[in-house]
């Protein structure tokens, strides 16, 4: 039997690693264009399909929403609210985050100005009142928008389903299981639930590289 060690010269750990980083630096400079762009098309699609599971989506399409909001089109409306949202997606490389740099992800509507600007979140009745119903769903919560009117189902109404109708002392606002707040609305809901799914995206595509 022969017996024999190696010894390392002192210091090559800390070489060897730094070495290492290097290589790995200059291959993801190097491809970091084609990562982020992986990234940046994985990313809105999974915004797509998370925002299109919602409730509220598909009842802004064809339940409840639908014909309380009065939107005959409320699936194309919100179908176009979902395309610009996905399409605000940025990812971008960040050569200060730590030795490696890192990835910066982020979302150009965070405070819902473009998706409310937008000729979908909103619509002009037949007596030219506007009504925001974006704006409601998202941020008004339970606040009672509509005084001396509630809303009667049956299958009357702009969008079927139903109409408003005028009653003394009561009011209407946007059903509680709906009713969402600048913090927590459907949006907000959807995209929190993302974040394991992200890092997944994040981590697949860095390792294709590196």
């Amino acid at each position: 039997m022969v017996n024999f060690s190696i010894e390392l010269d002192a210091g090559f750990e800390s070489h060897f690693k730094k070495e290492i980083e290097k290589e790995v630096s200059l291959r993801l400079k190097s491809s970091i264009n084609n990562i982020t762009e992986s990234i940046e098309i994985a990313l809105q699609t999974l915004v797509k399909l998370r925002l299109y599971e919602a409730p509220e989506v598909d009842s802004l399409a064809s339940g409840e929403l639908r014909y309380q909001f009065g939107l005959v089109d409320g699936a194309s409306r919100i179908s176009n609210i979902i395309d610009m949202w996905a399409e605000s997606v940025e990812v971008r490389y960040v050569s200060g985050f730590g030795k490696l740099g890192g990835i910066s992800i982020s979302m150009g509507d965070n405070d819902y100005s473009k998706a409310l600007s937008m000729s979908d979140a909103e619509f002009t009745t037949e007596n030219g009142t506007p009504l925001e119903w974006l704006r409601w769903l998202l941020l008004e919560g339970d606040t009672r928008i509509v005084n001396n009117y509630q809303f009667r189902s049956g299958r009357r109404g702009r969008a079927g389903g139903g109409i408003m109708a005028s009653r003394q002392n009561s009011s209407w606002g946007v059903p509680s299981q709906f009713a969402g707040t600048d913090n927590n609305n459907f949006a907000t809901r959807a995209l929190e639930s993302m974040q394991d799914e992200i890092d997944v995206i994040v981590r697949r595509e860095i390792t294709k590289v590196v």
